[in-house]
């Protein structure tokens, strides 16, 4: 389903291929010259950008031998979605549809976006371009088993609920986050550090990328994927990468199209919300 589209994807993972190597070892002139010549190498229409992405991260983590250069931007993310989170949880308390969409406005959270963009989505209310929620309910009349494909780090707080309300309804509930730090996304070590109660079974993708390629999963989580009746993937690198290989039904993507291939492949304006059920 999902498509690159060179003029816009390029220029982002050229910003990315600076911005990473910026926040690992510094914007000497040599050092972005670098990992600009990484992405002339590994650019390709073909894939999706999140894999390439994933492959600068590691080579740029690898040569600055920094394991996690977007903590300080994380530790922001954090800050942010912990407060926001407090402050409108409770009205996003009802049941299975009320605690998704809030689990879905925490993908509004990224270090592309400011806090108040945020705020002025959860003042106003949030509607869907696509709305799959009634699709997903009536699935799971007949699911026991449910994995949730983690994304930024600040939705944690997001999640919380979603996860208490799927575990209390007696669901096998997984959370799924990165064995290691890629990029802002949740990773095992930054729950570690935040030392939260995950009302749910923590496992890690053993992918240390962002968005999910099974090739590069662990055999005891491509498992677990394909036995789960439901799996539910936030944030556009999932709907990217998982979008563009029909492994599975079942699937139902949560994220704000940020940007204009995604919003194309989904046909929603930009910065939409959708819950899109596969």
């Amino acid at each position: 389903m999902y498509k690159q589209i060179p003029e816009y994807c390029r220029p982002c993972l050229e910003r990315l291929a600076k911005q990473a190597m910026g926040l690992a070892c510094g914007e000497e002139p040599e050092k972005i010259s670098k990992a600009l010549s990484w992405l002339d190498e590994l650019y390709d229409e073909n894939i999706s950008p999140p894999v390439i992405a994933s492959e600068l991260h590691r080579r740029v983590k690898k040569y600055c031998q920094h394991e996690d250069p977007y903590a300080p931007l994380k530790a922001k993310e954090i800050e942010i979605g912990q407060k926001i989170a407090e402050i409108y949880g409770k009205d996003f308390q009802k049941g299975f549809r009320e605690r998704l969409l809030f689990s879905l406005l925490g993908n509004t959270i990224d270090f592309f976006r400011p806090p108040e963009e945020i705020e002025e989505v959860l003042k106003t209310g949030i509607t869907l371009a696509i709305d799959h929620i009634a699709e997903i309910e009536n699935h799971l009349k007949k699911t026991q088993t449910v994995i949730l494909l983690t994304d930024n780090t600040g939705e944690v707080f997001f999640d919380i609920p979603l996860l208490s309300w799927l575990t209390d309804q007696g669901y096998e509930t997984y959370y799924a986050v990165k064995p290691k730090p890629i990029q802002n996304d949740l990773s095992l070590p930054d729950l570690e550090k935040l030392n939260l109660k995950i009302p749910a079974k923590v496992i890690t993708t053993g992918a240390e990328m962002v968005g999910l390629d099974l090739n590069y999963a662990s055999e005891e989580f491509r498992r677990l994927y394909f036995e789960a009746d439901l799996v539910l993937a936030k944030g556009m690198g999932h709907f990217e990468t998982l979008s563009m290989k029909a492994q599975r039904n079942n699937i139902a993507f949560l994220l704000c199209a940020k940007c204009v291939p995604v919003a194309r492949a989904l046909e929603v304006s930009l910065k939409s919300y959708v819950v899109f059920w596969k």
